[in-house]
Formats: C-alpha cells, sequence, structure tokens
C-alpha cells in the first residue's frame, strides 16, 4: 500500500490539556524507518480505531515545530530496544505550557 492512501494520525484531533486526562493513542510498529514528508519526520504503524487496527502515519515532528520530544523518546526507545517492529504501545498526549509560557504538545510514551 502505498504512503498516499494512508492517512496521517492528525495531532489537531487530540485536545485535551488535562495532564491527569490526556488523550491516548494505541499503536503498532510495523516498521522502524522513518520517512520525510514535506512537513514532518514520520513513522508508518497501525493504530486501534474502534477495536480495528488501522495503517496510519504517526508524525514524530513538525520541520517547522522546535518540540522534537516525541522523535527523541522514539529514537531513545528503538536504540534500547524498547521498541521493534510488532511492539504495541500508547502514546499519552495533551497540551500544557512550555517553558517560555506557550502552549506546547506534551508527550508519553508507554511499551
Amino acid at each position: 500500500m502505498s504512503t498516499e492512501q494512508i492517512q496521517y494520525i492528525r495531532w489537531g484531533d487530540y485536545k485535551s490539556k488535562d495532564t491527569n486526562n490526556p488523550d491516548s493513542l494505541e499503536l503498532e510498529v510495523t516498521t522502524l524507518e522513518q520517512t520525510e514528508s514535506e512537513f514532518t519526520t514520520n513513522i508508518q504503524c497501525r493504530q486501534l480505531i474502534l477495536g480495528s487496527w488501522e495503517d496510519r502515519i504517526l508524525p514524530l515532528k513538525s520541520h517547522e515545530s522546535n518540540n522534537s520530544s516525541l522523535l527523541k523518546m522514539w529514537n531513545e526507545l528503538v536504540k534500547r530496544k524498547r521498541i521493534i517492529v510488532g511492539s504495541k504501545l500508547v502514546i499519552r498526549t495533551h497540551l500544557g505550557i512550555s517553558k517560555y509560557g506557550r502552549v506546547i504538545r506534551k508527550f508519553q510514551v508507554e511499551v
């Protein structure tokens, strides 16, 4: 299946602002190969949506953003072999405030 047919996970769809009640994405790793698009660094995966696993593209970092926390976490977990092909993981995310007082997306990856 070509990547043009696979939907991107859109972070804008996840709107939680509550650290104690973040949005959760259940994912299965299908490849460790990162790809670049015009706007983002990505990984292809499968996401559990309404009880069904669907192919998705997970943006790890936007080229326009300084927020590289998800990409750094992902790379560190791959390096430590905590993320391998077939791994199931949960990404929890919410909108928080940066040290500069701006809204920033925060992530937690649970393998």
